[in-house]
């Protein structure tokens, strides 16, 4: 039985945050899961490497498109490693035979009609790199983003048109056949509502972008990142293309639902592609109730996190915390309580303490154990029912509620021990003390067949401990005469106190620039010799600076707040080595330093006596 599985391609305009994380988390999850089914599984993440937001970005960071995606590629693998992902193939769009494969698919469906030429106008979300709809709210008469809140462009380009408008029935025939093809139902429902709105043809090419794969039979045209972007889940596969596909389960955020639960399926039936049999679509990690995203800044960086509490109680976190579909709200206080509760205080006391008595009246060796009491038969049965729970809501990929039902059933284990009060026999009635750490020890194992996707480190940890190592997951092949070894503390309770001290430290120390850095920045005195206006711009001037050896120009934002008169003949302080950027059809060639005080800047004073060109240090 094969089983392929993918999360969506990450961008690189930024490090990967605990929302990246939550995703790929859910991922790895499922693929140990089915893995311990006997599936053969293919799992596939990776990044998206294209488009205007990364060039966007790179030309912010005075970087090329492909050097930022290098360095940025490797904070997304060395998390991967962190949180304990084991993926099959890491895929970057920019591979060679990605850029070859999608260029062919794309010459193939315009040679059977489904892609022609024509032009567009809208309004342009760069961050989204989409089009946003016609009602999107407006601000100063500028459309703002739905998703992500920032502010448009409007733009109109000759572009090559999907003939998406030709897929509707084929879409809702497909939809009425497969009730369940998005997981779950409410985002099922919006996909149907959506197609059944009607569609307009797909702009798939730009060519006010320069960062991408070029169409072969026109080159002045880039494939749209999203047509481009979507097919690496064919693209991932390589050699093992006729093996895996079709796609078992596509794991995304709700926010690209559209993008693959229609777009995606209309470009594989106009390709002649097999349809995906199942999208999971999971909510947003919310921070303060607002959207984690890299353009708003609102992010959480997981390696905090796993640097204090380890891998295995994040993932625990990201899947106990809320209902995949819903949203979750994030604060470092409620991961702290439900990781003193729940492994703290839950699963690592119980495991700790089975262990210890273990040791203690046996040296990790159980003789022979007397004859079952009911309480004994009592965990047995309410293992059975657990376990029959937990495996429907594990294969609905209802992993919160799964691991309800498991830590029920871990709280039983140490209220059975209360009960049964194996201290209390101890050496004096080895085989009654047997029979009851013989059940507890049962029940761990056997919750540790449930623990494991989730957390393996620490269920590998248990399972070494308790030498179970080669056993499957049923209760009666736990027997006594086992060798039971001591056990590091899996989960050390954490004081909130301490925790909020080292993170403030860890952030101050991160926030941190050392001299090198800061000698890179070439600072340097600057006379303003020249103001000009510049059409239309409310806010900008267009500045001629005497630097002492040369002049050049800046834009700048000062024209609400400084006159003419109060700039021609002031000294600035002038960040000289930044690269050159156009504004409104003018070259800045740097960039002035003011104070910002409630949105208002102020220039910094430099001395008469200091002439232009001054190195600023």
């Amino acid at each position: 039985m094969k089983f392929y599985l993918t999360t969506p391609i990450y961008y690189v305009n930024g490090k990967p945050h605990l929302g990246h994380a939550y995703t790929t988390v859910i991922g790895d999850v499922i693929a140990r899961y089915k893995k311990m089914k006997g599936y053969d599984v293919f799992y596939l993440t990776g990044t998206d490497e294209h488009g205007g937001k990364i060039e966007k970005a790179a030309r912010r960071m005075g970087k090329s498109p492909k050097s930022l995606a290098d360095e940025m590629v490797i904070y997304f693998k060395d998390l991967w490693r962190d949180l304990n992902i084991e993926y099959d193939f890491f895929i970057r769009t920019t591979m060679d035979f990605h850029e070859k494969k999608v260029a062919e698919i794309f010459e193939a469906l315009r040679s059977k009609g489904y892609i022609y030429k024509g032009s567009y106008s809208g309004w342009y979300c760069y961050n989204c790199e989409n089009f946003v709809p016609d009602d999107a709210p407006e601000e100063d008469g500028v459309k703002i983003c739905p998703d992500c809140g920032s502010k448009t462009e409007f733009i109109t380009e000759e572009n090559y048109f999907f003939k998406l408008s030709e897929f509707q029935k084929p879409l809702l025939n497909f939809y009425r056949k497969n009730p369940d093809f998005v997981q779950p139902k409410f985002m099922m429902n919006k996909v149907v509502s959506f197609v059944e709105a009607g569609m307009k043809d797909l702009s798939i090419t730009r060519t006010s972008v320069g960062w991408g794969i070029n169409v072969p039979s026109d080159p002045s045209h880039i494939i749209y990142v999203w047509f481009d972007a979507l097919f690496n889940y064919i693209t991932g596969l390589r050699g093992e293309f006729e093996h895996y596909w079709p796609v078992d389960l596509h794991i995304i955020g709700k926010d690209i639902i559209i993008f693959h639960a229609v777009y995606w399926p209309a470009f594989l039936m106009a390709a002649g592609f097999e349809l995906p049999k199942k999208i999971l679509s999971h909510g947003w990690w919310l921070v303060n109730k607002k959207k984690m995203s890299k353009h708003t800044g609102n992010v959480l960086a997981p390696q905090i996190l796993i640097d204090n509490f380890g891998a295995d109680a994040l993932r625990y976190f990201l899947l106990r915390e809320t209902t995949i579909g819903l949203d979750g709200n994030f604060s470092h206080e409620s991961f702290i309580e439900r990781y003193n509760a729940d492994l703290a205080n839950e699963l690592g006391n119980i495991v700790s303490r089975t262990i210890t008595m273990a040791l203690k009246y046996f040296g990790g060796v159980l003789p022979a154990p007397g004859p079952e009491e009911d309480k004994d038969v009592e965990m047995r049965k309410n293992w059975l029912e657990t376990e029959a729970e937990v495996k429907e809501a594990y294969d609905n990929y209802e992993f919160s509620k799964g691991l309800t039902f498991l830590w029920d059933y871990l709280r039983s284990i140490n209220k059975y021990l209360v009960k049964t009060e194996p201290w209390k026999t101890g050496r004096k009635n080895p085989k009654r003390t047997s029979r009851v750490l013989l059940t507890a020890l049962r029940a761990i194992f056997c919750s540790s067949k449930f623990v494991y996707p989730v957390m393996p480190s620490s269920t590998g940890k248990i399972i070494k401990a308790i030498d179970g190592e080669n056993l499957d997951f049923s209760w009666d092949r736990y027997k006594e005469g086992r060798k039971i070894k001591s056990i590091e503390k899996l989960f050390p309770r954490i004081g909130k106190e301490e925790f909020f001290k080292e993170e403030t430290k860890m952030e101050e120390e991160k926030n941190y620039v050392n001299i090198e850095d800061f000698r890179k920045m070439g600072l340097k005195v600057g006379k303003i010799i020249e103001v000009s206006e510049i059409e239309n711009a409310d806010k900008l001037y267009l500045l001629k600076v005497d630097m002492g050896d040369h002049q050049r120009q800046l834009v700048a934002g000062l024209k609400q707040y400084y006159s003419p008169e109060e700039l021609i003949g002031r000294k600035i302080v002038v960040v000289s080595n930044l690269k050159p950027v156009k504004l409104r059809g003018y070259e800045s060639q740097g960039m002035l330093l003011a104070a910002d005080i409630k949105g208002k800047p102020y220039l910094l004073d430099v001395p008469g006596e200091v002439p232009p060109g001054s190195i600023v240090r």
